[in-house]
């Protein structure tokens, strides 16, 4: 709604020709022709990827014609519009190739008009606006929402998303001016982040492959899951002589996954499948694994990392792994279940709100307090079961003694009206399939933030800044994994976001030295201050147990799920310089370093060649823990180049 008023305000002073000021204003149009071109310096395969990539690959060759058009009908009265005709000619996926709404390859950039009345600077339409100015993070700047798609690469003006918005600045006094801000909802496009799981891009994390990935995202595995359940059924049906469809008629109820696997169940007896199924030589763990991927059985065909040869559930990697102490009659519950990914958004009635007061002291002391009341622009993914209709299941747990004298869990599912949910069966009556629902939201937050930034003066360094950012986040979510629900196969129960408070910070200080290169370094702490670290019930095995705040961008089925931190530090560098006769050029470098051993280099250079042609080369390095934000993204190192040519 609000985006819809904003655009016909605008539509309307720009556009009406009855208005009798469009007549007057003066019109200037400028832009710029550039051609961005990236190729990979790593041999290897990207999260997520089919296949493996080779140093030289060209993942990128993006060519965009922006037009920037400026009027003034007025001294008070002006408007502003940036055209971004775009195309990637090498994205991966394809629909990444071209034009997106509220991303960097939006068409409409920008629109907006500024009135100036009295003391009030207004700013009507679509744009962005800055609160916070940290080097490679953003903190403060949390109006505008991001795009992804290079992960970190970009300047923050290019992944910034223009969003319609009303931008207020009333000037108290000569050192006091108040922002206010209402500005449309809208999201961070994380790459990866939808139902189709955007195989092939370079710049997916391992947090979200876990949930749409191909192979190792849950949203593909739980179909696969399903088939491999249902074909149990079928076995069961055999040794009823098919008079049930239930595992739970061959007591399944009380052998789990790893009885199985270990010889304990009917249709592994003795460590081997029974001489009377006609199968060569095998364990039970390579006939677990025969059955997952045959065709006309579970059928995967090893497409998801549904279980292998080898069983190992005090290390999983595999989901059969993750689930080891599930009971058998659990799969009744999965026989044939499906899964689906929504979005369920604010229909957008509610703007983000929010207020900046900025002043500065006699001293030369500035300083800011910030508060947004807004939907945190990260996208929470919320999982729960559903029937046919739709109707919401509700996972419960019964117990059993088991074939070893240890107590089996089942997970069972409950219907609405309080009975049991009974899935596809091959013989009897059911309700049909289960749907595990990935829905993704927003969460309203409420960030109150605060900034400063002071010049001193020293006898050995000269002037030296001191700045600094601090953001408290009430009411953000964090993912929290529970190995013991997901042990017994609670698959909703054991992924769950969890409302999460976190106190935020990052130092700054920032010097010139050899005339003018500009040095600056910062400390950046994240605090979560609702941390879950709580033990468990010894069902989940393997490095991370129990129930646990999990670090959203990289847990992952190859890392244990892996633990967050309750809290991160971060420590950057950065250098700029200016080069060449008349200083036509400029060299910049950063390097971030996450605790934990991840890190991440970008330098980057531009030369002006003529007054409108512009060079740029850029390479980004990631290194060190592969299961680090950074480190993740080793193969995902790259060379850039670039060519702009400006016009007017």
């Amino acid at each position: 709604m609000i985006k819809k008023i904003l655009s016909a305000s605008i539509s309307l002073a720009l556009c009406a020709p009855s208005l009798a000021l469009a007549s007057d204003a003066e019109w200037t149009f400028s832009g710029y022709l550039k051609n961005e071109t990236a190729l990979f310096t790593q041999d290897g395969r990207t999260i997520g990827a089919s296949e493996t990539n080779d140093r030289g690959d060209v993942y990128k060759s993006e060519t965009s014609l922006n037009l920037f058009v400026n009027g003034e009908f007025s001294d008070d009265l002006t408007a502003h519009a940036q055209f971004n005709l775009i195309r990637d000619f090498q994205a991966e996926p394809d629909d990444y190739k071209g034009h997106k709404n509220y991303s960097q390859h939006d068409y409409l950039r920008e629109l907006y008009l500024d009135y100036t009345w009295n003391n009030v600077d207004i700013r009507l339409g679509k744009q962005q606006v800055v609160w916070g100015t940290a080097d490679g993070i953003k903190l403060l700047d949390i109006i505008n929402p991001t795009d992804f798609r290079e992960f970190s690469q970009n300047t923050m003006e290019d992944s910034r998303i223009p969003v319609w918005m009303l931008k207020a600045d009333v000037a108290i006094n000569d050192n006091t001016d108040l922002q206010l801000i209402a500005a449309q909802v809208e999201e961070n496009k994380i790459p990866g982040l939808n139902a189709d799981g955007d195989q092939g891009h370079p710049f997916i994390m391992k947090g979200v492959d876990s949930i749409t990935g191909k192979r190792d995202g849950f949203l593909n595995i739980v179909p696969a899951l399903g088939s491999t359940a249902f074909a149990f059924t079928g076995f069961a049906a055999q040794f009823t002589q098919f008079q049930s469809g239930k595992l739970e008629t061959v007591g399944g109820n009380t052998f789990t996954v790893q009885n199985f696997v270990d010889g304990y169940s009917p249709f592994c007896p003795n460590g081997a499948p029974p001489a009377n199924m006609g199968l060569p030589p095998m364990s039970c763990s390579q006939f677990l694994n025969m059955v997952a991927q045959t065709e006309g059985m579970g059928g995967n065909q090893n497409q998801t990392n549904l279980v292998e040869n080898e069983f190992d559930a005090s290390n999983p990697d595999n989901t059969f792994e993750y689930m080891a102490q599930a009971s058998f009659t659990t799969f009744d519950t999965f026989a044939g279940a499906q899964s689906r990914y929504e979005r369920d958004y604010p229909d957008g009635n509610m703007p983000n709100l929010g207020f900046r007061l900025k002043s500065a002291l006699d001293n030369g002391f500035n300083f800011s307090f910030n508060y947004l009341y807004h939907y945190d622009a990260n996208p929470v993914v919320s999982i729960g079961w559903e029937d046919s209709q739709g109707q919401k299941l509700t996972p419960y747990v019964t117990e059993t003694a088991g074939v070893t004298g240890e107590t089996v869990r089942t997970m069972r599912l409950r219907k609405g009206d309080g009975t049991t949910f009974n899935a596809s069966d091959p013989l009897g009556a059911n309700d049909g399939p289960a749907t595990l629902v990935f829905t993704e939201d927003l969460n309203r937050v409420h960030s109150i933030g605060a900034s400063f930034d002071t010049a001193l003066d020293t006898s050995f360094l000269g002037p030296v800044v001191l700045r600094g950012e601090f953001l408290y986040d009430k009411g953000a979510m964090a993912p929290v994994v529970d190995r013991d629900a997901l042990a017994i196969g609670d698959l909703a129960g054991g992924l769950r976001p969890v409302e999460t408070d976190y106190f935020k910070y990052v130092l700054g200080i920032d010097i010139t030295v050899l005339t003018n290169l500009m040095v600056s370094a910062q400390f950046i702490q994240f605090y979560n201050l609702d941390y879950i670290d709580e033990a468990g019930k010894g069902w989940g095995q393997g490095e991370n147990t129990g129930r646990y705040t999990a670090d959203p961008a990289t847990l992952h089925l190859s890392n244990g799920l892996q633990r967050g931190e309750k809290v991160d530090n971060y420590v950057s560098l950065f250098f700029s310089k200016p080069f060449g006769e008349g200083q036509l050029g400029r060299v910049n470098n950063i390097t971030l370093y996450e605790e934990g051993g991840g890190y991440w280099n970008r330098f980057d250079v531009e030369y002006s060649f003529t007054d409108n042609l512009v060079g740029s080369a850029e390479w980004n390095h990631y290194w060190g823990e592969e299961n680090t934000t950074f480190g993740q993204m080793h193969n995902a190192s790259n060379v850039q180049v670039g060519l702009k040519y400006l016009f007017e």
